[in-house]
Formats: structure tokens, sequence, C-alpha cells
């Protein structure tokens, strides 16, 4: 009998409505409160959940008293935890060898390298690694630690003054250094599994290190007839070319577009994109990847995906915390807005803390990607002229991901 342990991460995920064949079969142990838990088989919340050993203790606890067939997770940080569990267990999915070399970002830079481009890169043990390297390589260099995520902790090195200044902070065991590429940043994101594939492209609005800058951040959808949407789905496959991959999986490939037309690795994880990539792709193909992607893992059946192109596209922009307090504006008001939503839950003198930190978002619908991108500006500019006084109720919150 099917039985099934989650490691939980998203918020709003509600595992009673996508794995309603199984509600009864779901042991959940989640890293947020979770809003819809009935008739789940056992569900706790766990502070700190993906920080702490507790839910790993507790699965192999219950599997005492009826073993597992399954162990599934949404979140990044629990791949290589969920993959040992499944070795211990003798559960099929993927293997705790390829957990890591998705993870890690060396080992996915050293994996990968054997059939993309990529950075040059170099772990760094002591300073003396890290001025090896920029001798090597020249400003600007990228230091960050290697396994951690959506931009945090993230430093560029531009020059000897950088430098200098970085040496000033407590070092860390888990850094490595890449060199600076320059050009915008693509990302592909994918579901595939047996006899399905789902693939689709877009482009940041702006650099995600942006954020710590004061710029805020967002995604531009390309139509997937655009000759160069398919030419990153292309490198999407030849990265994983190089990597032992499971059979059913998500992925999130990041990519480099020089201004010599190369492509060139940035990241790759095994894992649904985070931010508003999934909103975006429900509202362009009507996929929603986490419910796409944890049925195929339950071995349950799924929606084919999607044939005919869409008949718009869509981005969207987030407007980052103020680190004082401000009134969130109402929803811009254009035809073309199809969905504004407020952070309910950010602190009043809340800071950026990484890229998908937001103080509110809008996403917009366009027949392509220019008039997508030009409807982000207008409706971002909207928004900042609107930002003012003390925090107050939201004018509008939409409960949805």
């Amino acid at each position: 009998m099917t039985n099934v342990a989650v490691i939980n991460y998203g918020p709003r995920l509600d595992y009673p409505a996508m794995l309603s064949e199984l509600t009864d079969r779901l042991h959940v142990f989640s890293h947020h409160e979770l809003r819809n838990t009935q008739g789940l088989a056992h569900y706790e919340f766990v502070e700190d959940c993906e920080s702490v050993p507790y839910a790993e203790l507790m699965i192999r606890r219950l599997a005492r008293d009826e073993p597992f067939t399954h162990v599934i997770t949404d979140n990044e940080y629990d791949l290589e935890r969920a993959a040992r569990l499944r070795e211990e267990f003798g559960i099929p999915g993927q293997s705790s060898a390829s957990a890591l070399s998705f993870r890690d970002k060396l080992v996915m830079k050293e994996t990968a390298s054997r059939t993309v481009a990529t950075a040059r890169f170099a772990r760094l043990e002591t300073v003396a690694d890290l001025t090896r390297f920029i001798e090597r390589c020249a400003y600007p260099v990228v230091v960050k630690p290697v396994k951690q995520g959506g931009s945090r902790d993230i430093v560029v090195l531009r020059g000897d003054e950088d430098l200098v200044a970085f040496s000033r902070r407590p070092w860390r065991d888990d850094l490595m250094a890449e060199e600076f590429i320059e050009g915008p940043m693509y990302h592909v994101d994918a579901v595939l599994g047996h006899g399905y594939r789902f693939v689709a492209s877009s482009r940041y609005l702006r650099s995600c290190l942006g954020v710590f800058s004061g710029q805020n951040n967002g995604s531009v959808q390309l139509h997937p007839q655009d000759a160069f949407a398919r030419r990153l789905e292309e490198f999407l496959d030849r990265t994983l070319e190089a990597f032992d991959t499971p059979d059913v999986s998500a992925y999130h490939l990041e990519v480099f577009h020089t201004p010599e037309d190369e492509l060139v690795l940035c990241e790759i994880a095994s894992r649904i994109g985070g931010d508003r990539i999934p909103l975006l792709t429900r509202t362009t193909y009507g996929v929603d990847l986490h419910t796409t992607l944890l049925r195929q893992l339950c071995d349950l059946p799924v929606d084919p995906p999607p044939t005919a192109p869409p008949a718009e596209i869509h981005g969207s922009v987030s407007i980052l915390p103020q680190g004082r307090p401000v009134r969130a504006p109402g929803r811009p008001p254009f035809e073309w807005v199809r969905h504004y939503e407020v952070n309910e839950q950010l602190a009043p003198d809340a800071v950026t803390l990484h890229s998908a930190s937001h103080l509110c978002f809008v996403v917009v619908c366009g027949a392509d990607s220019a008039e997508v991108e030009q409807r982000l500006l207008q409706a971002e500019a909207w928004l900042l002229a609107r930002l003012e006084g003390p925090a107050m109720e939201p004018e509008l919150t939409m409960h949805q991901v």
C-alpha cells in the first residue's frame, strides 16, 4: 500500500488537493504552517524544519510501523535528506549523489562543464585561494556559498577595495569564487517525467543580485515559439546530459547570454523555480508545477502538457521592502494587469534578504516579451510613485501562489 513521507517548505501548498487519492497516506512535516491539513495521516509544523534533523528522525521512526513507498520534498534544501531516506528504505528516486550534484554549486559546475560552457570557478579554502583566483581571472569576481539559494550571501568583488572590505568579514568554509559573466540572465523551468515534458523559458527583468542595491526584480516570459526559447531548451538538454538524473524531476536552469552571443551556465537545480515562477507558469500555460511534479513523484496520473501556443505570455515585477514603514499601493489601474498581491507578512522595517523579497508584486500580460517588459516597467513606475506614509493594512490581498 502506498505510504508517503513529505518534507514540505511551500507555505501555500495544499496536499489534500494536489494528492487527493493519497490524503490519508501522507505524513507531512512542514517548515511553514499549512492551512489545509484535513485528513492527512500525519502532520507537524516543525520550526526551522530545513535546518533541524527532527523530520528525518521521525520519518525513520514512522517507517518502523509501516514502510514508506515514497519520500518527496518541494524544497531544494531537503533534496539530499530525502535522497538519504530513499536509499535507506530502498525506494526508487533521486540518489544522494545526484542530489549533491545539483545542490553543491562547485560540484554542479564541475559536472555541467562536461557538456556546456560555464564560468571559471574555484573552491576557496583560504583567502589566498581567492587572491590567486583574482590574479587568474581579474576583477570582477563573484564569491558565494556552495549550497545557498535566492542570491543570499553572494558578494561581487569589483576591485581591491571590495577585496579588502570582504577580508574584514568572518571567513566561511563553504565558499567558491567564479568569473563574473556579462549579459542578461535567462531561466528555464521544466518538469520531466515518464512520457511527460514541459519546458518554459523566461528572462530576468534585472540581475538577481541587483536587489541588494535596490533594483526591483522580476521575470519576462519568452513565447515558446521564440527561436531563442528553443535555443535555451536545447541548452537545458545538453546540460542534463552531464548529470545523473532521476526518472521524474523538476529543473530550474539559469544561463547567461553574453555579448558574444554565447550561452554560459550560471546554475541548475533539480527543483521548481521560486519567486513568481509557478504563478506565471500557471497563468500562461495552465500548468501547476508543484502538482504536476508531486503527482508524478507519487506515481499518480497528470494531465498532458499543453501543445497549443498560449494566447498571451506574462511577466512579474516585485517591489522591494523599503527598510521603513510604507503603505502598499492598491492594484495598478491597467486592464493588462492580471494579478496584484501585497506581502501581508512583511515587517514594517523589513529589508531585502534574498532575491524573492518583496513588499508587493504585479503580474502583467502581453503578446510578446517586448510588450510584457514595457508594461512591467509602467506598472513598476506607477507603484513606486505611490509608496508613501506609515504602514497600513494592504488595500488588496490575494491568497494564491
